[in-house]
């Protein structure tokens, strides 16, 4: 009797060496890996674009847009992302001017990300206008890469980006925004965009989580050349043919239909009527797959 209480002594002690092993091996708070899914108990981050006079008033620059996620019974918190210093009414905001580099700003948006949500076991999404789809961008990219500050990894499930100069903004914008360092990096062929390389970040190595991009563009918008808001691959691409400018791409009216088209595996559809962008956005981060 006492020579199997021993052995059972012996077992029990060896089995809790091995927990605390594990224990000491796994770092403290670790998060596992969210899986994909649809749904829309996602938080949503909104991200704006450049600011001419270096401030943004968050709530209203994306207030249409959140309004209509709201409307259609949107469960998860509906955030916004500033990097202006004069910015106000933003969920979180950072320090910073027209003269941050962007990839300074995506460098604090993707450590932002990761302290609050990543690091947390969270997954979230994204929709970004402007010059804000470049700060994502940049974040995804650089994190992939491991680049010195960049955390480890992200858990971003969605990213839409609405009238984004990918490939740069129009000569026209280009020359009026002038000098300004971020102004500089949204130039066709600066150093900032060809670092970015030809297709969306969305590979899931290092323990990233998969994302899924849709990108947005428009044939009336004066700032970012419709050719420019779809370019770099990404997993669908939606362009509006007429009747939307830049700004209206995230306060055009919810319940009017546009014309456009959609392109998926490599095939452009013919233009039709579709949802209006703040719709398409919606569909896009709530479906693992736009239509």
């Amino acid at each position: 009797m006492q020579r199997t209480q021993r052995r059972f002594t012996l077992l029990l002690a060896a089995a809790l060496a091995g927990v605390l092993t594990m224990l000491a091996v796994a770092p403290a708070g670790a998060a596992s890996k969210p899986s994909r899914s649809n749904g829309q108990s996602n938080r949503v981050i909104f991200v704006h674009g450049y600011a001419p006079f270096g401030k943004h008033d968050c709530t209203k620059y994306f207030d249409t847009a959140r309004k209509h996620f709201t409307s259609k019974k949107w469960k998860g918190n509906l955030l916004t992302f500033g990097y202006y210093t004069n910015n106000k009414k933003c969920s979180a905001n950072v320090k910073g001017s027209r003269e941050t580099p962007i990839k300074d700003v995506a460098k604090e948006f993707a450590n932002y990300v990761s302290r609050n949500y990543t690091k947390k076991g969270i997954k979230v999404d994204v929709v970004a206008h402007s010059m804000g789809g470049l700060v994502v961008r940049a974040a995804l990219h650089y994190t992939h890469k491991g680049a010195a500050g960049f955390p480890k990894k992200l858990y971003i499930e969605d990213v839409v980006t609405l009238g984004t100069p990918h490939a740069g903004v129009t000569k026209s914008r280009a020359k009026f925004c002038g000098k300004a360092r971020q102004c500089t990096d949204m130039k066709p062929g600066s150093s900032f965009l060809k670092a970015l390389g030809s297709k969306m970040p969305s590979t899931t190595d290092n323990g990233n989580m998969s994302t899924d991009w849709t990108t947005i563009s428009s044939y009336n918008d004066e700032t970012v050349s419709e050719s420019s808001g779809i370019a770099g691959t990404a997993n669908h691409e939606v362009q509006y043919k007429a009747g939307i400018n830049h700004g209206q791409l995230i306060t055009a009216k919810s319940t009017k239909k546009y014309n456009g088209r959609i392109k998926h595996s490599a095939k452009w559809s013919k233009f039709h009527k579709r949802v209006s962008p703040v719709e398409q956005a919606r569909l896009a981060v709530y479906y693992h797959s736009t239509t």
